[in-house]
């Protein structure tokens, strides 16, 4: 085979790839990860070299603040738009404007209470007291920021992930960009100002963007689909409720264990967590962003969701499992740039939580199977489990282990999770395929995983396998 036929081949298998709309989500998704911590690094550097620490600190916790309720007054709507948005039908927007209308009326009576609380618990010149000029300001950017991250899955669910790339770059673009502005003016709290600002100026062209374009296109697409609609008030309301109790179980460990490991440990301790904790979350948003998409695609035509699974499966232990590989083994270059106490005290525990990223496939399989079962207060239960199993298992083991101790305690919940699932999502994903379903016609470029999809990604031979077509 010559050079060129070679190329040809391999840029024929990418388009097929490409076109086909459960990859291209996952693939936007990904690079939407990639693209947010980058810029999400490159600001905070910035930051810490233009401001003094006291703003950047006070900026730091007023936006983790805002993104902290903006999660638990969102009531995690954002997964239930990913779930059912793919088959609403013709009652996609009001879907959407359910999804707007609480979770920014939930934010901003939330925002508005801590508010109300800082402006009068703290005194003028404690960090977080806030004058109630800027008092309104945080409750309209964490009502925006709610609304801002909920269209992110909104363009998911609509099949449109593309749009979320876009509209994350140009976010944070404009946000480092603003940055440099307000660090040369007079402008107060101007770290949470260039934070939150290019948020409210971005939410008008894509709503317009999704309520003029994307889900009107949407809605006549899947209106004649089988039981095309929004699921009823009682079936949302119990899938957001198992999953919103989850996600809080989540949320408290995630924010907990800093503090636990400074009570277990010590402050230093909390430092050198950090790095490992940061690479950690931004690889398992990867495989959270290629089941999202199965998620998709699956509540499309969920006769075959396993078979796309096998298919998300095959990509995330060709993309995501040999990164997390190629970060455990370099992982002491990688914490030379914090520093050479880094590198000691925070190697063996990137190290193992890269080595968790291996058990959290199986789980990860598992949570998208029950996710598109309904079944999302077995979500929390899991949840719960990890929970005690981390928080539980640091203090034994820290007087020994240090801070190494949360990376394995990380591991072996990990491991208990992976092995209690692993029976269910290897008989979900054994599933013979089923026949192709009437009008799905002929295969066709890049419309569906094929039951058997073990060919190379961009390999030469793809061209070879046809694939079934997913109706768009």
């Amino acid at each position: 085979m010559s050079v060129g036929e070679l190329v040809a081949g391999r840029v024929r298998s990418v388009r097929r790839e490409m076109g086909n709309p459960l990859y291209r989500n996952a693939y936007a998704l990904m690079l939407n990860t990639v693209v947010n911590s980058g810029f999400g690094l490159l600001y905070w550097v910035f930051a810490a070299r233009v401001f003094s620490t006291e703003e950047v600190g006070r900026g730091n916790a007023l936006v983790n603040l805002m993104m902290l309720i903006s999660v638990l007054t969102s009531l995690n709507f954002g997964q239930a738009i990913i779930r059912f948005l793919p088959t609403a039908g013709r009652d996609s927007a009001s879907l959407v404007r359910l999804a707007y209308g609480v979770s920014t009326v939930v934010a901003v009576v939330g925002a508005g209470a801590v508010m109300t609380w800082c402006h009068y618990a703290y005194d003028p010149g404690d960090p977080l007291h806030v004058s109630p000029g800027f008092a309104a300001w945080f409750v309209v950017s964490t009502a925006a920021w709610s609304v801002f991250n909920l269209q992110d899955q909104v363009l998911t669910g609509l099949r449109s992930a593309m749009w979320v790339v876009l509209e994350n770059g140009v976010y944070g673009v404009v946000k480092l960009g603003l940055l440099v502005v307000v660090a040369y003016t007079a402008v107060a709290d101007g770290v949470f100002t260039s934070w939150s600002a290019p948020v409210i100026a971005l939410l008008v062209p894509f709503t317009l963007l999704i309520s003029k374009r994307l889900l009107p296109r949407h809605a006549a697409e899947t209106a004649a689909e089988p039981d095309a609609g929004a699921p009823d008030r009682a079936t949302l309301a119990r899938y957001m409720g198992g999953d919103y109790l989850g996600q809080v179980f989540n949320q408290a460990m995630s924010s907990f264990l800093p503090v636990l490991v400074v009570m277990t440990i010590s402050q230093a301790a909390s430092a050198y967590l950090l790095p490992a904790q940061t690479v950690f979350l931004a690889m398992s948003m990867l495989s959270m962003a290629i089941t999202s998409a199965l998620v998709v695609e699956g509540a499309r035509r969920p006769s075959h969701a396993h078979v796309f699974a096998r298919a998300v499966l095959r990509r995330i232990c060709l993309l995501v499992l040999p990164a997390s590989l190629v970060i455990a083994l370099a992982a002491p270059l990688l914490l030379w740039f914090y520093g050479p106490q880094y590198v000691e005290n925070s190697t063996t525990l990137l190290q193992l939580l890269m080595a968790s990223m291996f058990p959290r496939v199986v789980v990860t399989l598992w949570m998208t199977k029950e996710r598109l079962a309904n079944r999302t207060f077995g979500l929390a239960a899991q949840q719960l489990v990890h929970c005690v199993i981390v928080l539980g298992g640091i203090p034994l083991l820290a007087p020994t282990l240090g801070v190494d101790a949360v990376g394995w305690m990380w591991l072996a919940g990990e491991l208990v999770l992976a092995i209690a699932f692993a029976p269910s999502v290897y008989r979900w994903l054994r599933r013979p395929a089923p026949p192709e379903e009437p009008g799905d016609g002929p295969a066709g470029p890049g419309d569906g995983p094929h039951d058997d999809d073990t060919r190379p990604i961009g390999g030469p031979d793809a061209r070879t396998h046809e694939i079934p077509r997913v109706r768009d």
